[in-house]
């Protein structure tokens, strides 16, 4: 039997390719093991350990002088998109979170609110972030061939936002905002207590111990007792916190009729409520608005010009 030219070729091109196949079958299963082990991989390891692989599939393939395969850039990537792999970073909090200790507490909170008898309705819950209000994207759009756009020095004006919310979601208490200033500029001539948000003040704009009680006296206390008596509901609260060092302790004793617990150490990133995208969707919400301001503003200017 005569094999002509193009038939050789399209041979060794579908062997190549049941290769590369059953070469990134493996590979994935390497992967998945890989994250269960919470295993670091980079880019270097993933082509070497793939070029191995494909030479060992060859062999048991009992395919010889296998077409050279690279594990090239542009390969990874296809490879990348062709089983959805992403590039994640595995440090942070929750990498290092006590799931043990998150697994246990819903059971506990659930035993606590049974014996008070707590409804959805007494339940909160308050989180506290860091924003960056005059922050800007890093990247914009231009056309091609355009010159590149002038830089501009980052804006690093913080502020800390809390947020509190019950369980039932029919109670979201004024957002308070700890603040450097007492009264910026902008301010001087309002009632800070006029304001849609409590006002607080702390040097580094950061939440610490005492003010942790004052907000809980004069912020939370006050408007969760309003919202008991506008929804008659009895005025008996269960307060959820993270174990942060800026909630003292002496929250746990400080009313009658509100019960203070801390979320356990090290699970803040798994089992706080509030960080299952409450906070990261306000805000987005609030970049939204602040974005459209912008060029809304910018936009007038232009025109009136």
């Amino acid at each position: 039997m005569n094999i002509t030219k193009s038939t050789g070729a399209s041979m060794i091109k579908y062997c190549h390719n049941q290769v590369l196949l059953k070469t990134e079958k493996l590979l994935v299963s390497y992967l998945v093991r890989q994250a269960r082990r919470n295993m670091a991989v980079d880019t270097r390891s993933v082509k070497e350990y793939a070029r191995e692989l494909y030479a060992a599939v060859s062999r048991k393939m009992g395919i010889a002088g296998p077409k050279l395969f690279n594990a090239s850039s542009g390969w990874l990537q296809r490879f990348k998109k062709r089983n959805k792999i992403t590039n994640i970073n595995i440090g942070g909090e929750e990498a290092s979170a006590d799931r043990v200790a998150a697994r246990e507490f819903p059971p506990f909170l659930r035993e606590i609110m049974e014996e008070g008898q707590y409804t959805d309705d007494q339940v909160f819950n308050m989180d506290e972030s860091g924003l960056f209000w005059k922050k800007l994207p890093s990247k914009t759009f231009v056309v091609k061939n355009a010159s590149k756009c002038r830089g501009r020095k980052l804006q690093k004006e913080r502020i800390t936002v809390l947020f509190t919310t019950n369980a039932s979601g029919t109670c979201k208490l004024k957002l308070s905002v700890i603040h450097a200033a007492r009264k910026p500029h902008a301010y001087k001539s309002m009632d800070m207590t006029k304001l849609n948000v409590h006002w607080l003040t702390a040097r580094k704009a950061w939440m610490f111990s005492t003010l942790s009680l004052s907000w809980f006296d004069d912020c939370f206390v006050p408007d969760v007792k309003k919202f008991c008596e506008q929804h008659n509901v009895p005025f008996k609260n269960l307060l959820l916190l993270d174990n942060a060092p800026g909630h003292s302790p002496l929250l746990l004793d400080r009313h009658p009729n509100v019960k203070v617990v801390f979320l356990p150490p090290n699970t803040t990133s798994i089992i706080q409520p509030m960080d299952q995208e409450l906070i990261c969707n306000v805000k987005a919400a609030f970049s939204a608005k602040k974005f459209k301001l912008l060029n809304d503003y910018t936009n007038t200017k232009e025109e009136c010009a």
